[in-house]
Parts: C-alpha cells; sequence; structure tokens
C-alpha cells in the first residue's frame, strides 16, 4: 500500500492547478501575416493603402465584430514603419555598419605612435596657457 504526505499533496496540487490554465479554448491559430495593397491613395506621400491579411473580415458580419488575433498587431506595425511599401517589398540592404568601425579601429591601432605625439601636444597646450585645442588643431 503506497502512503502519501499531506506536505507532498500539497505542493503537486498548485503545480496541476497552474499547468491546467495553460490548456486554450482558442485551439490552433493561422499566423497568415503580410500585407496587400487595397488601392491608390494620391493625398499621401507614400501613395498605397495597404491592410493587413489578418483584418480581413467576411462581409456578412454585423453589430460588434471582434478582431482577429494578430491584426491588432499587424495594424500597429503598419502604423510604425516609415514607408509602407516596405511592408509589400523589403529594401535591399546596404553596406554593413561594422565596416567603418573596423576601418577606425584598425587604423587607431596601426597609427599609435601619432596619437601618442598628438595627445602629448594637446596636453602641452592645456598645460602651457589659456588656449584651447580645438579639433582643427589635430
Amino acid at each position: 500500500m503506497i502512503t502519501t504526505k499531506p506536505k507532498a499533496i500539497g505542493r503537486l496540487v498548485p503545480l496541476l492547478l497552474l499547468l491546467g490554465g495553460c490548456s486554450s479554448s482558442m485551439g490552433p491559430m493561422s499566423w497568415d501575416t503580410g500585407y496587400h495593397a487595397t488601392g491608390v491613395d494620391d493625398t499621401t506621400e507614400q501613395g498605397l493603402l495597404l491592410a493587413p491579411h489578418l483584418c480581413h473580415l467576411p462581409a456578412a458580419k454585423t453589430g460588434i465584430v471582434t478582431l482577429p488575433p494578430g491584426c491588432a498587431n499587424d495594424l500597429n506595425l503598419q502604423y510604425m514603419v516609415e514607408r509602407p511599401q516596405d511592408l509589400l517589398h523589403g529594401r535591399d540592404m546596404g553596406p554593413p555598419s561594422a565596416e567603418p568601425l573596423a576601418r577606425a579601429a584598425r587604423e587607431r591601432l596601426s597609427n599609435r605612435e601619432h596619437s601618442q605625439r598628438r595627445r602629448q601636444r594637446l596636453e602641452e597646450k592645456v598645460r602651457g596657457g589659456g588656449s584651447y585645442a580645438t579639433t582643427s588643431d589635430m
């Protein structure tokens, strides 16, 4: 015969209740994200009227209509983008931003002697009197 301790049951019950709350009555969701052009707007700079796929509702619905899950996310994204055309076709990526930084670091590391001399000149000017070093002096 197996005996259970009341303390072990007291720990198990909250865990079971917590896991029971994870079930959803909504069922599987289709995340058909994306946008489609609904027309042309001549009054705006972008010129396109877009609508998220998830926000498409059947015309037969009347009264209070609830939006499908995900519609609000897609609408918010639509209002945040700089150019609505980017939602249909993305832009080409530019050059990597790390390249100028790597070039500057390489130049800095290879040219330490010049940097040391420049720093010493600037320190001497600061110690020497009231003149201030400017970027044109570098």
